[in-house]
């Protein structure tokens, strides 16, 4: 009955004009069952409804206005509506007419189901079938006559093409109606014509909804574009990721954050107008524990995902969640609130180009930040061997920023055998004690016997404040590194000048060289070339069972004795040593008499043999000994400032007349300076 729909020129030519379709509907001739009256009426009410087909009307009022034109041409009061599900074979209902809105009730109702003989026989027959008595008839579902209250029901198919593509039920309500074969056909009639309008809406609506797709995709293309355009002059202008997060929330109009593989913030940003206080806590790191949460992240490969909201977390919005992956690592997140807006496509789009603009910097910032590392490595190493010229090597160093005009340290830290699995790494080293070293550069290279550290120190300090301080951050430092491990560490001397790093490699590998040697085995051991003094020449090539036996040949005498007065000797040595020999310091460290510290040195001249308060060569072997035995672990160490005060060192001569008095006190024991 429908001719075929002309098509324009154009790439969208696939909207036929209504009158086209409907011509030939229009001109046939009556059924014979119809009058020529009743045919005008038929031909009068599908006018109104063709001329409907033209307007921006959608199909429920097309359904509408059928349902009303076909009550009017038979006198009905009630008219309810069907049409074909396009996924299964079941009617689905659409529409109703009646004195009062009924439409909520029908669009709930399904006819053609298997019990629903009435409706199987209008599909078989694909003619109008009457129930003249709807609540005794055994073809209807009584139950849903009863709750209609009908007493008698015409069912009308609506044919396009040959089959049944909708149904129209005509009742009147709670009064029976005879519904004549005149009135039947008019039905028939006209449900056959508006089933040529309806299909031919049904068209137009898919048409008209092809074509909106496709101009909703022509604008995210374009929007994508524009978005891709402003992320990646971000990426080429050296954008950070504030300034990523910020254009984000721009683009969208929602707070974006950054946030790294462990849900911690890296930066965050709200588009304009809305205040940055609330946003700060709409993006919490508790959230990620949330378990939805953590199985959303779970399951992210490349795609965004939204999750939320989570009432019983405090999370009253949805986040949009985007992985940022670098290389095949998952790096962080990239994640917008739905805050003053809902989410739409262009949010997805613009969190998918986002979150790979994020993956560009920061496998840039990786990249620059691994040839950063190669560069310091390869200054290290050419620093320690003496490999260029100095104007060569500060120009380099220049260049990295590091400024070699000010004092450092070089450390040198391996563990046990320099062989041990647990050594760090040179890259590791760095990344533990630059947080560290606030504002003060570090370098580190491999070398053979573990990672050579060299750190810059505070100009304005002192050299045993450097030095201490170099102590200090390393031993911090290297418990993050290995806290189960015996690592050593060694520490030279202040480097001030290219030529400083040759000297000083050669005296950290000889404090390591003594760590290893006569140092206990199982713990951390952090010594500097400064508390060997010079001992470090002579023990860095010696071994422990010669030391040890130099240390008994010299002082034997006041080692293994359980007597406290030859323990006072041994403790009054290292103080007077620890003093720079001074007579009087050692006095005030130990609160006792000048003259019982001379006392003390008599007898310990008179026990060993040794002439400490007189003869150099005396003092220097009983130093070596003294630092053989606190290296071991032997004895223990005084006070760093055992050694501070006045500089009267030349008060070692008079030995005078005395003895110990009764009861002295020896003070408690810590570290001190060796030579």
């Amino acid at each position: 009955m429908a001719t075929q729909p002309r098509s324009r020129k154009g790439a969208l030519a696939v909207l036929p004009e209504p009158e086209d379709a409907l011509l030939g509907a229009l001109s046939t001739a009556p059924p014979p069952d119809v009058d020529a009256t009743g045919y005008r009426a038929v031909i009068r009410a599908f006018s109104d409804v063709a001329g409907a087909l033209g307007s921006d009307h959608d199909l429920d009022e097309l359904l509408h206005l059928v349902a009303r034109k076909i009550c009017e041409l038979i006198d009905l009061r009630r008219c309810s509506v069907y049409l074909r599900d396009p996924d299964s074979s079941l009617f689905r209902g659409q529409v109703g007419h009646a004195a009062r809105n009924i439409d909520p009730q029908v669009k709930r109702l399904i006819a053609g189901v298997e019990a629903d003989r009435f409706t199987q026989e209008i599909l078989r027959t694909k003619q109008p079938v009457l129930l003249r008595d709807a609540l005794a008839d055994p073809r209807a579902i009584r139950s849903t006559m009863r709750a209609w209250k009908v007493h008698s029901m015409l069912g009308v198919p609506m044919l396009l093409r040959g089959e049944v593509m909708g149904i129209v039920f005509l009742d009147n309500e709670e009064e029976m109606h005879p519904f004549e074969p005149a009135q039947q056909e008019l039905a028939a009639t006209f449900a056959n014509l508006a089933a040529i309008a309806i299909g031919q809406a049904q068209l137009t609506g898919k048409l008209r909804a092809s074509i909106r797709t496709a101009a909703h995709q022509n604008q995210l293309l374009r929007r994508g574009a524009e978005v891709d355009s402003r992320l990646t002059r971000l990426v080429l202008d050296g954008a950070n990721l504030r300034e990523i997060a910020q254009a984000v929330a721009d683009l969208t109009g929602k707070p974006c954050a950054i946030a790294d593989a462990t849900f911690r913030c890296r930066a965050i940003a709200a588009p304009p107008g809305l205040d940055m206080a609330p946003v700060a806590s709409l993006l919490e790191r508790r959230w990620a524990e949330a378990p939805s949460v953590r199985q959303a992240l779970a399951g992210l490969n490349q795609r965004m995902t939204v999750v939320g909201p989570l009432p019983g977390e405090g999370l009253s919005h949805r986040l949009v969640i985007a992985p940022v992956r670098a290389r095949e690592e998952c790096w962080g997140y990239l994640v917008m609130a739905e805050l003053g807006s809902a989410i739409g496509d262009m949010d997805a789009v613009v969190a998918d180009r986002a979150s790979t603009i994020v993956a560009l910097e920061v496998s840039a910032e990786r990249r620059a930040a691994a040839a950063e590392n190669d560069a310091l490595e390869s200054l290290a190493s050419d620093l320690i061997r003496g490999a260029r010229n100095d104007e060569s090597l500060e120009r380099r160093a220049d260049f990295l920023g590091v400024r070699l005009a000010l004092p450092h340290a070089l450390c040198l830290i391996a563990a046990p055998g320099h062989t041990d699995e647990s050594t760090p790494t040179a890259r590791r080293v760095m990344s533990v004690l630059a947080p560290v070293q606030p504002g003060l550069r570090v370098l580190t290279a491999g070398v053979a016997e573990g990672v050579l550290a060299i750190l810059e120190l505070p100009a304005e300090s002192t050299r045993s404040e450097a030095i201490a301080q170099a102590k200090q951050a390393l031993e911090s430092a290297c418990r993050k590194l290995a806290p189960a491990s015996a690592l050593a560490i060694g520490i030279s001397g202040i480097c001030r000048g290219p030529r400083d790093y040759v000297r000083a490699y050669g005296e950290v590998k000889q404090v390591l060289h003594c760590i290893n040697a006569f140092c206990p085995p199982g713990e951390l051991r952090v010594l500097a070339a400064d508390d060997l003094g010079i001992g470090r020449l002579l023990l860095s090539s010696s071994t422990r069972d010669d030391a040890d036996r130099f240390v008994d040949d010299t002082l034997a005498a006041l080692l293994g004795s359980d007597d406290a007065r030859t323990a006072d000797l041994l403790t009054t040595l290292q103080v007077f040593f620890a003093c720079s020999r001074s007579v009087r310091r050692s006095a005030a460290y130990l609160k006792v008499h000048e003259n019982t510290i001379r006392y003390r040195l008599s007898r310990v001249e008179q026990v060993t043999g040794l002439a400490v308060a007189t003869d150099a060569d005396d003092q220097l072997a009983a130093q070596l000994s003294l630092l053989v035995l606190r290296l071991e672990g032997r004895l223990p160490d005084v006070a760093d400032h055992a050694g501070d005060g006045a500089g009267d060192t030349g008060d070692t001569g008079d030995t005078g007349d005395a003895c110990e008095p009764a009861g002295s006190a020896v003070a408690p024991a810590a570290a001190a300076p060796g030579l």
